[in-house]
């Protein structure tokens, strides 16, 4: 039995506006790693986008697994329970 290999990204994004190209850049390197096709890829940077965060850094990690990507944006702490991942983005072949 074979394990699937999974790579994780990690991306903060600075609170600064410009910086959130950043963030189609990192999504695109994933998606041309997967060989996936690029045709909502501008529709999954924009949805990204909007979880960016003009008051601090923005943390997003992307994993590359199973011929796909998962972006994931980081939550912080609510109602006593650790900060987590939360999956906003699956791209898949």
């Amino acid at each position: 039995m074979t394990e699937s290999l999974v790579e994780h990204t990690y991306l903060s994004v600075p609170p600064e506006e410009e910086m959130r190209s950043c963030i189609g850049l990192v999504l695109a390197g994933m998606a041309a790693r997967a060989n996936i096709g690029v045709g909502n890829l501008e529709d999954a940077v924009d949805l990204l986008e909007t979880f960016h965060s003009g008051e601090g850094p923005t943390r997003f990690r992307f994993t590359l697994r199973d011929e796909g990507v998962v972006a994931q944006v980081e939550e912080d702490a609510v109602n006593g329970a650790e900060r987590g991942w939360r999956t906003v983005i699956e791209l898949v072949s």
